[in-house]
């Protein structure tokens, strides 16, 4: 029997208000008080289960709430939160199951219906979440501005123009309103306009904060003697393993100096047991798995090891955990190569950029100060292995003969305006095909469908099966051009065209996530392959698809200068980038705020002032 529950009802009410005001660790404090009165009440485990979760504390939460719903299974509400509390912590397929029990329970309920399509999004089955997205839309006002939301999102996972446009009316009016529903990354597809991604950065970090009550550590500036070891950097992310940043960051890690560098990776993502996770292991010198820990455990543990340096490869991309670097884990916070754009807090103090992705004109949309590396900021792996085996054209599902567009990023990317400039393509040359890497058979179908409405036969599109790395790079032989677009430009996909030899046609725009093409093109001595306008683009591209001597001219440039170009130049990069974090280092042993600055062209030189764009990506007159 439960002890008399008067004294219980009292401090609920009171852990509410104080959660409902923000007070996470009263409230949290009080309703452990109520469970110490009434051990296994259901109400006091669900509600504490809840309050945990919002600190991030996701694994816990899920064991409260679980345990509420062990003791009171009929709860729509609790299965709703647990639901919730597993979507944060990444296991999409249970929060499903949660969801389903909670609307069984209470059909009409909206919030777990939102819950559904959220988990629905998550395993990928974009089109169920798109028609219940748009259910949450027509029956509750309260929840609509965050369905609008991930209707934009689900329908862009399939190319459903006419679904994405119908959501962006929601949006727009609640971006005009004030209210900030985009979230960060979905942002940079959103628009290329780096204000409302600076604006998104900084509503985020405002709901982290908010939801698990990070209390800042100050580290303070004034100057300390400096210590006699290696600085001490870690690299924090959950991509340490089969990942597009692993593919890139992998050399720099085994190149760094380890006399005057120790390397640290705090790993939370999964362990895969893949080859490139062995590789990364061997790679550190320490390799935390903090997987299980939470944002605060894992700060606390990082300040209790001395480093000096944390470096975040994640940003605000998929399972990132930007609260572990808004409690200040280290004296100087590095955002680097996950998330190309600002992470709108001064808890970060440098993004690292180049002269083109953040130019000098633009360093006034970042929190951040602007690092610019001397050629471009992304490093590469040259160890990058092109698998011998070139499957046939027959193979890859293309014709034996007729020039091969292809848009390798991931069609989320893919915008009308660009479509029907790649349409047009297909119109303007005989025999043409466009290749696209997409599995999902709904987007397929969405992306047939355009075609056919732009008088294009559908069969014409093309679509890639998803390969490993080595022989996705090798199919990149049957490639004549790669298509890249606006507002998010392909990244690591054109590090691979250009790596395999393909050249890329680009345009440029205003936000860093619609600028990196343009950097890795300089880089490789390409800059005429950046645009400035769609129809240049398309003129450009046009140019070269019916110009066969050009476009070989380029591809031997690509072959020649793979071994010495900068993009690719993995030794060089590793050493510009430490003396940017030496640089930094001494700068806070020094007691200095942080500074925006470039480093030199030669090696060994003092810092520079930021740079603006290299005269040969700026507009003509």
């Amino acid at each position: 029997m439960l002890p008399d529950l008067d004294p219980v009802i009292p401090l609920l009410h009171q852990g509410l208000a104080l959660q409902k005001d923000g007070k996470l660790p009263a409230a949290e404090q009080v309703y452990r008080q109520a469970l110490g009165l009434a051990p296994g009440h259901p109400l006091t485990l669900h509600l504490l289960g809840t309050v945990v979760g919002q600190t991030g504390r996701w694994f816990e939460a899920i064991e409260l709430l679980q345990s509420s719903l062990r003791i009171q299974p009929a709860d729509p509400k609790a299965w709703n939160n647990l639901a919730v509390a597993l979507l944060d912590a990444g296991d999409s397929t249970k929060a499903l199951g949660a969801a389903e029990r909670a609307l069984a329970l209470a059909p009409d309920y909206s919030a777990a219906r939102l819950s559904w399509a959220n988990a629905c999004f998550g395993l990928k089955r974009f089109a169920e979440a798109v028609e219940t997205f748009r259910a949450v839309i027509c029956h509750s006002s309260a929840l609509r501005r965050m369905a609008w939301f991930g209707l934009w999102r689900s329908a862009a996972a399939v190319c459903d123009w006419n679904a994405m446009d119908e959501a962006a009316l929601g949006l727009n009016e609640a971006l005009s309103s004030g209210d900030m529903v985009l979230r960060p990354f979905d942002a940079l597809a959103y628009a290329d306009d780096p204000q409302l991604h600076c604006r998104s950065a900084a509503a985020e970090v405002a709901r982290v904060m908010e939801r698990e009550g990070v209390n800042p550590y100050a580290w303070e500036r004034s100057a300390r003697p400096a210590l006699q070891r290696r600085i001490r950097l870690a690299y924090v992310s959950a991509d340490f393993h089969e990942h597009a940043t692993a593919y890139l960051m992998a050399e720099l890690f085994e190149r760094h100096d380890r006399s005057r560098f120790e390397v640290i990776a705090v790993s939370f993502g999964p362990d895969d047991r893949s080859p490139m996770r062995k590789r990364l292991k061997a790679a550190f010198d320490q390799f935390w798995d903090v997987s299980q820990d939470n944002a605060t455990a894992i700060s606390q543990r990082m300040r209790d090891e001395g480093v000096d340096i944390a470096i975040d490869l994640k940003g605000f991309t998929r399972d990132s955990r930007p609260s572990i670097f808004l409690r200040k884990p280290a004296p100087v916070v590095v955002s680097y190569l996950g998330y190309p754009g600002t992470m709108g807090s001064t808890a970060y103090d440098y993004v690292v950029g180049d002269p083109v992705v953040t130019p000098a004109e633009l360093a006034p949309n970042y929190v951040e100060k602007v690092v610019q590396m001397p050629a471009t900021y992304q490093v590469n792996d040259t160890q990058r292995v092109i698998a011998a085996q070139v499957p046939s054209r027959v193979d890859e599902g293309l014709p034996e003969r007729g020039f091969v567009f292809a848009a390798f990023n991931n069609v989320y990317k893919i915008t009308p305006a660009f479509f029907a400039a790649w349409m047009r393509l297909l119109a303007a040359v005989h025999g043409s095909v466009l290749w696209l890497v997409c599995s999902d058979t709904d987007a397929q179908s969405h992306l047939r469908s355009s075609a056919q409405s732009h008088g294009i036969d559908s069969q014409r599109l093309v679509f890639a099966r998803r390969a490993p790395l080595a022989q996705h790079l090798a199919r990149h032989a049957h490639a004549d051009l790669l298509l890249d677009n606006l507002p998010y430009n392909a990244h690591t996909t054109t590090s691979d065209a250009l790596w395999a030899g393909v050249p890329v046609v680009t345009c440029m725009g205003q936000a860093f996530a619609g600028r990196v093409a343009a950097s890795l093109l300089n880089a490789v001595g390409l800059p005429e392959l950046v645009t400035h306008s769609l129809p240049e683009y398309e003129a450009l591209a046009l140019r070269l698809a019916t110009n066969p001597q050009e476009l070989r001219c380029m591809r031997a440039h690509l072959k020649a200068v793979r071994s010495s170009t900068p993009l690719f130049d993995t030794e060089r990069f590793t050493r510009d980038l430490e003396s940017a974090y030496v640089h930094m280092h001494e700068r806070r042993l020094q007691g200095l705020p942080p500074e925006g600055f470039a480093v030199p062209e030669v090696l060994g030189a003092g810092m520079q002032p930021l740079r603006s764009v290299p005269p040969t990506l700026q507009t003509s007159p």
